[in-house]
């Protein structure tokens, strides 16, 4: 495979898609969050790369971003309580179980980019 390292919005876009950050054909995911050994397309490793919590901390921040404007108008509406609960906490679960992971594709992403293994930069 080529050596040319993608730039950074295409290695952050190919890891909002769950790609491989070099090729963008591979999954980087096997199973739900469980990062592969390697792309199965290309053969890049992803040893040592870890996101740890920084996706965790990016889903509750877009989440508290898309769910605070909801839950205003929600209050507003003639739901009463308890259903209004329900509803909410259904949406935000829902809601981080879908975005969680993206951003850990895109944080797998930035850390490849960034060769960076077990948390630390590895300079080549």
């Amino acid at each position: 495979m080529s050596n040319v390292v993608p730039s950074l919005l295409r290695v952050m876009g190919r890891g909002l898609r769950r790609r491989c950050p070099h090729c963008g054909v591979g999954h980087v995911f096997n199973g739900y969050l469980t990062i592969e050994d390697t792309c199965p397309h290309c053969q890049e490793s992803f040893e040592g790369i870890r996101t740890d919590d920084a996706a965790p901390w990016a889903t509750i921040l877009l989440l508290g971003h898309i769910m605070a404007p909801i839950v205003m108008i929600a209050i507003k509406s003639d739901i009463s309580t308890l259903p209004l609960t329900i509803i909410m906490a259904v949406l935000a679960l829902v809601l981080a179980l879908g975005i969680l992971p993206l951003m850990k594709g895109l944080f797998v992403g930035l850390n490849w980019r960034f060769n960076i293994r077990d948390g630390k930069p590895v300079l080549d």
